[in-house]
Parts: C-alpha cells; sequence; structure tokens
C-alpha cells in the first residue's frame, strides 16, 4: 500500500513540474491514462486533497489553488524545494525514468541498465533506524576478510556512490565515525536500544569537502587545478566532478578548472580515468602523486 501510494504522490509531482498549472478535471484525465496507473484506480476530489496533504508532509511540497472565475488551477507553490532538496530531485528523476521505461517495456531487451549490488536489502532497516532512533547490531567483512561481529552502530546518513550503498555510522561504543558500504555487511539486525542524532552532524556538509565516499578527519581541503584536452571538457562542465568545479581560462586546445576539496585515494582514482585527456596543473604534492602513478604503471608493462 505504502508503494501505490507513494507512486501516486510522486506522478502527481512530477506532473505539476512539467504542466506548471493544471485543473483538477485535466490530473484526473491524466491519471486515467498514466503508466504509473497501472492498476487502472479512478482520482476523485476527496483522494486528491488527501493527497496534497501527504505530499506537503512527506515531502515539504505545497500543491496550491488559484482560483480563477470559471476554473480553479493547481500548481506547485514552493518549486525551490525540488531544486534545493537532492532527495526530492533524485526521487522525482527516477520516477520519470521509470514511468518512461514502463511507457515502452516492450523495449526491455533494447534498454541496457546498471545494476547496485545487493546492498540494498539492507537499506530498508537502515532506514528504519534513521527513522526511528534506533541502534543497529551489524557483522561486517571488507574484500580483505577484515570486520568485525555484532558492533552497535547507531546510523547517520546513506550515499549512493558508484552503484554502492554506503551508511555512515557512529560506533556506540568508542563514538568513532565508520563509513561501511552496505554490500559487505553480513549481518543487520534492528535492536531496541535508542540513541539521540547529533545535533551537530550534517550529512551534506560532512561530505562537502570530497570526492565519493572516504572522508579523512583531519585534512583540509585544498585548491586544484586541472587542465582538459580534447572533447574531456564538454564532458566536466556538463557533469562536474565536484560542487566547487569553476571553469577558470579556455583556449582552443584546453579548459584549466579549478577545485577545492581534499584530494582523497577515490578523487586520483577518478583523474586517472580520464587518462592523457587530463592534467594536473597544482598543487604540486597532487601533480607529483599522479606522476607518480603513471610511472609505476608504465614500469608494469615494461617488465611485463
Amino acid at each position: 500500500m505504502v508503494d501505490i501510494l507513494l507512486k501516486r504522490y510522486l506522478w502527481l509531482i512530477d506532473t505539476l513540474r512539467y504542466r506548471g498549472q493544471m485543473t483538477l478535471a485535466e490530473i484526473i484525465n491524466a491519471w486515467e491514462c498514466a503508466s504509473a496507473n497501472d492498476a487502472r484506480t479512478a482520482l476523485n476530489e476527496r483522494t486528491f486533497r488527501n493527497h496534497c496533504k501527504a505530499i506537503l508532509t512527506n515531502f515539504g511540497i505545497e500543491i496550491a489553488c488559484r482560483r480563477g472565475r470559471n476554473l480553479n488551477y493547481y500548481y506547485i507553490a514552493n518549486p525551490e524545494e525540488l531544486q534545493g532538496n537532492s532527495l526530492n530531485s533524485w526521487l522525482l528523476e527516477n520516477f520519470s525514468l521509470s514511468a518512461l521505461l514502463s511507457e515502452h517495456s516492450a523495449l526491455a531487451d533494447k534498454i541496457l541498465v546498471e545494476e547496485i549490488p545487493s546492498g540494498r536489502m539492507h537499506l530498508s532497516t537502515v532506514l528504519t533506524a534513521l527513522r526511528e532512533g534506533r541502534v543497529l547490531r551489524v557483522s561486517y567483512r571488507n574484500f580483505a576478510g577484515r570486520g568485525f561481529d555484532a558492533r552497535e552502530l547507531e546510523p547517520l546518513c546513506v550515499k549512493l556512490f558508484k552503484r554502492r550503498w554506503y551508511l555512515v555510522a557512529r560506533i556506540v561504543e568508542s563514538q568513532e565515525l565508520r563509513i561501511l558500504s552496505l554490500d559487505r555487511v553480513t549481518v543487520m539486525e534492528l535492536s531496541e536500544k535508542a540513541y539521540s542524532y547529533p545535533a551537530d552532524f550534517s550529512p551534506s556538509e560532512f561530505f562537502a569537502p570530497y570526492y565519493g565516499i572516504i572522508a579523512l578527519a583531519g585534512v583540509d581541503p585544498v585548491e586544484i587545478r586541472l587542465r582538459a584536452y580534447c572533447e574531456l571538457p564538454g564532458y566536466l562542465t556538463s557533469l562536474p566532478l565536484h560542487h566547487s568545479q569553476e571553469v577558470i581560462a579556455q583556449c582552443g586546445e584546453y579548459t584549466d578548472f579549478r577545485l577545492r576539496l581534499v584530494p582523497t585515494f577515490e578523487f586520483v582514482q577518478e583523474l586517472l580515468l580520464h587518462r592523457d585527456q587530463l592534467e594536473v596543473l597544482a598543487p604540486a604534492s597532487l601533480r607529483g602523486e599522479v606522476a607518480e602513478l603513471l610511472g609505476k604503471m608504465q614500469q608494469r608493462y615494461h617488465d611485463a
């Protein structure tokens, strides 16, 4: 039932987002032929108003009514909630994509998507713990075989990165922060213990200085300058590496970018993905690190 209602709420938000404003009759007619309405249920005025209340409560999105002489038009009164709330935006984009693909299910063998590993099976438990303020009891093993058993954790947030779900949690005993990949959790259970979410912890601020999921306590972000060649400037402009990224110089052969973040292992990996189309200009320490890695890679091939 929850999944059905969520689908209705997302459909209504998505429809008004693209149509701008609609009369109740237009909304009802649109629902009748919507791909999200796979059970072909009817939408009446009372149900519509209940949906509007639920959307405001759960998403913070207000569907208001502009009264006209003959017709009343409904619209999203605070569209900034769609732009400033990353979860709402993510849900809507994925819902829109899901609806689009559902309409073209006959092309299933011609539409290829990336699968997310099995960590999703623990996501519901984590979200329940976050919502109810309950401690998790977790057993974990990384790919090297190291880990722990039945450790109590206080969940702080989850993050999706490169097709894996990660959990940021605080160890109850030591209050140390840990970041775990959910697909490497062997056992996860909800305990009856309650915890108080720290008032001074902001997930978005916690990850702001980083690219990816690795967070290094006590390491300050630095200014990084990159030079992109060939077609790479277009890719980096359309899909920035980091929210701090900006263009500082352009010419016919290359584009220079400036970022401010902590150059973690994952960020260096991302730089190496772009091969000879990307050059680190500064800082000298990062330029030297990348050059050293490239030298080691070259040596491996020479040795072979």
